[in-house]
């Protein structure tokens, strides 16, 4: 999921983070964890393709809660909140608005409640902060939410922070870093404050953050070949699907022989895709973005991969007769214009390694002992060296980028 309402003004810079404490590696799954000793073992059937954690806020125990970097906030959902001794009730109230609610991509809703001071569990790691409880209709599947974004995604008043920037100023990871491995098999692990390098094969392919919400410039393939870069890609485990701009998503299901369909959804206008189950098409995004990787410095890689979308997971909705629902689909997003959503299914088979320290995003193949056979589609190639450029549907329109980069700018130079 992506909050929707306005940015916040005052963004909280990041923390230096400690280096004397621990790390925690939490199983994953889609549907409710149960905790043993510390510990997380979860079942195989899905939720609406969400990801959830097993986490204790407050005297609350046990609550599966949606594990998001789409957004930065932690909120129980109505009834499910019990305080602790040390809870402090801050007599204040928040409404945080939320988009890509839906498995399909589409749905917004908003979420009222009132806010406390209160512990967070994950595993053997607590951090004492700000949390939410809300009121009214359930808008969040399951018992929650955990936000791990960066500031610019943070919707609770200025002097809050994510669980993870919290773990990190409180010193309660030794490294201020999370990584998402996210399985075929409906399981995954959530790893906290390391790297675990014993879960990827090869060498992580490392871009730059391009604004404190885990979004990065990333260049599109279609059919192995790169037809537009610079995209601005949000990378967010809380959505279900892939989501781009109409005009984009048109130009790639005509270069794929998917048939696009506009209709009406409760979000406006969405393109929905429609191809033969048994031939799913070949799309991907090459990470980092060529610009990145041709000026990198440090960690940043100086070549960049292509990671294809697996074909394990082009199919969103199998609707029978060998016909298939496309998991991408095309929506505008007024407040951010070219933006590309793109959640879970491209995590799959893939290490994503989330570094808060250093401003980056790595990317990896998850070795095959950790995934099923499906890990052959979800691995990377060097980026062909042919690239071609396409005007108009295929890339971001000149203007409104600009004025997408303007605001951005801005914003991190106002923080």
């Amino acid at each position: 999921m992506h909050f929707l309402s306005s940015l916040p003004i005052a963004l909280t810079a990041w923390a230096v983070c400690s280096s004397t404490a621990s790390a925690s590696r939490v199983p994953l799954s889609r549907k409710h964890l149960d905790r043993r000793d510390g510990s997380a073992v979860g079942g195989i059937s899905s939720s609406g393709g969400f990801w959830f954690g097993d986490f204790v806020v407050g005297a609350s125990t046990n609550l599966s809660m949606l594990i998001d970097t789409g957004s930065g906030d932690v909120i129980v959902n109505p009834g499910k909140y019990k305080s602790s001794q040390s809870s402090k009730a801050l007599n204040t109230t928040f409404s945080n608005s939320y988009g890509t609610t839906s498995g399909d991509g589409t749905g917004n809703g908003t979420v009222v409640g009132s806010l406390y001071f209160d512990e967070v569990s994950l595993g053997s790691l607590t951090a004492t902060q700000m949390i939410g409880s809300a009121t009214g209709p359930a808008v969040i599947p399951n018992d929650g939410i955990v936000g791990f974004s960066g500031p610019l995604f943070w919707q609770f008043p200025d002097n809050s922070t994510s669980f993870m920037q919290s773990l990190c100023t409180q010193g309660k990871v030794s490294d201020c870093r999370f990584g998402l491995a996210l399985e075929d098999e409906n399981t995954g692990s959530l790893i906290m404050g390391e790297l675990d390098t014993e879960m990827y094969t090869g060498n992580l392919t490392v871009a730059p953050i391009y604004i404190t919400g885990w979004a990065t410039l990333m260049d599109l393939a279609v059919n192995g070949t790169i037809v537009a870069q610079d995209l601005t890609v949000e990378l967010d485990s809380g959505t279900a699907t892939i989501v781009g701009p109409i005009e984009a998503v048109s130009s790639i299901f005509e270069a794929t022989g998917i048939q696009g369909v506009l209709q009406n959804s409760s979000s406006g206008q969405q393109l929905v895709g429609y191809f033969p189950c048994d031939s799913p098409p070949t799309v991907g995004f090459s990470f980092p973005s060529q610009s990145n990787a041709s000026t990198a410095t440090g960690t940043i890689s100086k070549n960049g991969k292509l990671f294809d979308i697996p074909t394990s997971v082009w199919a969103a909705v199998d609707n029978g007769d060998n016909n298939c629902t496309a998991v991408i689909s095309g929506q505008d997003t007024a407040a951010f214009p070219g933006l590309w959503v793109v959640g879970q299914p491209f995590f799959q088979g893939r290490y994503f390694d989330f570094s808060l320290a250093d401003g980056t995003i790595g990317i990896a193949p998850l070795k095959p002992s950790t995934t099923t056979n499906a890990t052959s589609t979800s691995t990377s190639r060097p980026v062909p060296t042919q690239t071609v450029t396409t005007n108009g549907a295929m890339s971001m329109v000149g203007f409104e980028r600009l004025a997408f980069l303007t605001t951005l700018v801005a914003l991190c130079l106002y923080r």
